[in-house]
């Protein structure tokens, strides 16, 4: 199966028209079988940047799936910021649930659980609702033969040039990593920091690994202007950097991960197509 991961989108004022455009002609061309997207669809939580993100993506014709980011919370309602389930609701308008999704793709044997890390000003740090890492802990384990994937906004790992700033981290990333390594999530896509980067974590002592995707900024002058196409099998995980140079998207090396065996490889390549049996779960 072949997914797009792109993220922190901020349809808004700094979203660059020529980038927008060769976004939307990479994504048709490269044709992945599903879009992902952690978070930071608009830039301000206004309406009319909701309704401008979505008539983007549907003109894309693939399907497509959202977790929210901080910035889907209105800048300038105060009381969204002590309450963002306020907010939550007119994303919930546009994109469909904002917790606890699922997507699963049956013949490819893929499962992409989302799940929401915004939470409330003072502790703006992301979070992860207790309740929710229960449903995750629980949830994982009933797709025994498939390949699951996590995504959300804020980073369960730091990322090289990304900022430091107490306020960009998960607080509680140490027990969403525990809960992957426990119920076999190979995969996490992660969003919030701007800058592209593709990791891999070990743990002996449970004999897991674990791909993170981090992927930019696509439409925004600064940044990384970068999303990710990840080719994703039993046998390994294949990531493929796509960046902004010079009018259009190109692709450079590839990032080859065998969670199930033994090291890792890195290679240059480019994306095989496939075939998706899309769930109803899919925003279109």
């Amino acid at each position: 199966m072949i997914a797009a991961h792109l993220s922190d989108l901020h349809f808004g004022s700094h979203v660059s028209p020529e980038k927008l455009d060769s976004l939307g002609k990479d994504l048709i061309s490269q044709a992945p079988e599903l879009l992902v997207i952690t978070g930071d669809v608009t830039d301000r939580g206004r309406l009319s940047q909701f309704r401008w993100a979505v008539t983007f993506l549907r003109s894309l014709d693939i399907p497509f799936i959202v977790v929210p980011g901080n910035r889907e919370v209105g800048f300038s309602a105060v009381w969204e910021w002590m309450l963002p389930s306020f907010a939550m609701r007119r994303f919930d308008h546009f994109f469909g649930a904002s917790d606890r999704i699922v997507y699963c793709s049956e013949s490819n044997k893929v499962v992409f659980i989302g799940i929401n890390s915004v939470h409330s000003f003072p502790a703006w740090p992301g979070t992860v609702s207790r309740e929710t890492r229960y449903w995750l802990k629980r949830q994982s384990p009933l797709f025994e033969d498939y390949i699951k994937v996590l995504f959300l906004h804020h980073p369960v790992l730091p990322v090289i040039r990304g900022s430091s700033f107490w306020a960009h981290t998960l607080s509680d990333a140490g027990e969403i990593l525990n809960i992957c390594t426990q119920t076999g999530i190979k995969l996490i896509l992660q969003g919030h920091k701007h800058r592209s980067a593709v990791m891999e974590l070990n743990f002996p002592e449970r004999e897991a690994k674990v791909v993170v995707s981090s992927c930019g900024a696509p439409l925004m002058s600064r940044w990384d202007s970068v999303y990710h196409l990840i080719e994703l099998s039993q046998s390994s995980i294949i990531v493929h950097p796509r960046e902004f140079v010079e009018g259009e998207f190109v692709g450079k090396k590839c990032y080859e991960f065998f969670p199930s065996g033994n090291g890792n490889d890195i290679q240059a390549g480019t994306c095989r197509s496939s075939s998706l049996e899309c769930s109803n779960q899919a925003v279109n």
